[in-house]
């Protein structure tokens, strides 16, 4: 999922980008944050940087490494605090974009829901991007980035894994979102990754500025 999170006097619009692992959300969410001036916040890639820097001296970064070479999830009090973090050092942002969070939910309650969605002070997204993507697909692009990058949460077994965790959670927070009318979904089937992101970057506009203004244009002249 890829948040898209446009600064508002306290609470900034959020921009979710939800996808599989795979699906190039990184990529869109990153293209999305420069496109409309916003900041890109990656859960993965914040994760990946902790354990590279703490995993050998650290017992609690050491565990996670296993957890999440094994194809799981970073336990979500850690996710969800290391997020936080991220906010707090750039309120001063225009606006966010948000990958790969929220990957999971527990128990479906409201009171859970809010907990794991609300981002805090932060509030919830105003825009939703589901990257669509078929299981097989998903797989395909892991293997090929598995030979090309060799991330060590790309081996077999963790891609199994990590493709049927999102395939037991993805159905609950759309719906979620789905609920409150701000899910936008975007089907992959394009080869290209510059026509995916023609096709977001249009539905973002609409979404969120349906005046047709270019939302970082404008913020520069203010």
């Amino acid at each position: 999922h890829i948040w898209l999170i446009p600064c508002k006097g306290i609470n900034p619009d959020t921009t979710v980008a939800l996808g599989g692992p795979g699906s190039g959300k990184g990529t869109q969410s990153t293209k999305m944050a420069s496109h409309f001036g916003f900041v890109c916040i990656s859960v993965g890639e914040i994760l990946r940087n902790q354990m590279i820097h703490h995993a050998t001296s650290d017992r609690k970064w050491e565990l996670i490494a296993k957890i999440i070479a094994n194809g799981e999830l970073a336990p979500p009090e850690t996710t969800i605090e290391e997020l936080k973090q991220q906010f707090i050092k750039q309120l001063d942002a225009e606006g966010f974009v948000v990958d790969g969070f929220p990957r999971e939910i527990g128990q479906p309650s409201d009171a859970h829901l809010c907990l794991c969605l609300s981002l805090w002070q932060i509030g919830s997204p105003d825009l939703v991007v589901f990257l669509a993507c078929s299981n097989q697909r998903l797989r395909q692009r892991l293997e090929k980035r598995a030979r090309e990058q060799g991330r060590p949460d790309d081996n077999a077994h963790a891609i199994n894994r990590r493709v049927e965790t999102f395939k037991q959670n993805i159905p609950l927070i759309v719906k979620y979102y789905q609920e409150k009318g701000i899910v936008v979904r975007v089907r992959l089937h394009q080869a290209k990754e510059e026509d995916v992101f023609v096709d977001i970057s249009s539905m973002v506009q609409e979404q969120l500025f349906p005046q047709g203004t270019d939302a970082a244009g404008e913020r520069g002249a203010n």
